[in-house]
């Protein structure tokens, strides 16, 4: 359909005086609307000046806003009142020292590998650490050559 009334308009001859008259026409109406909006435009501008010319209200957020902020204030400040107070209540505190009895001392108790290690290090031959320690001078041969 519309290739059809595009082929009727351009085998007719063009009419440039309806042509002239809708470009007029359209030039018009976009001249009006760009002046409406320029008049809109100052009127804004002009109620934001007056706007600003006068002490603005505080708004709620704002309110509130400023009373969380006092709240957080005043509890940091009451948190800082009760850290100095800690702190003085723990100056004169002494940790309990471990009580040491010969138990404790006597604890230590070396590995299989470690004596045989220490014993090789001090001059033993594998058989006399085996028949020593009761173990199998295979397993001394063993430990040692892992450890050399």
């Amino acid at each position: 359909m519309i290739i059809l009334y595009q082929k009727i308009e351009s085998s007719q001859p063009p009419d440039t005086g309806r042509t002239l008259k809708e470009m007029e026409d359209m030039l018009i109406s976009y001249t009006t609307e760009i002046k409406e909006n320029n008049e809109k435009l100052a009127r804004r501008i002009n109620d934001m000046d007056t706007a600003a010319s006068k002490p603005a209200p505080l708004t709620e957020n704002l309110r509130h806003a400023q009373a969380d902020e006092q709240k957080d204030k005043r509890a940091a400040e009451t948190a800082a009142k009760q850290d100095t107070a800690a702190d003085a209540d723990y100056s004169a505190y002494n940790p309990p020292l471990p009580e040491e009895t010969a138990a404790q001392e006597a604890a230590f108790i070396s590995s299989e590998t470690s004596r045989v290690l220490s014993m090789h290090q001090q001059g033993f031959s594998e058989a006399d650490i085996a028949r020593q320690l009761g173990i199998g001078a295979g397993e001394v041969h063993l430990l040692l050559k892992f450890y050399k």
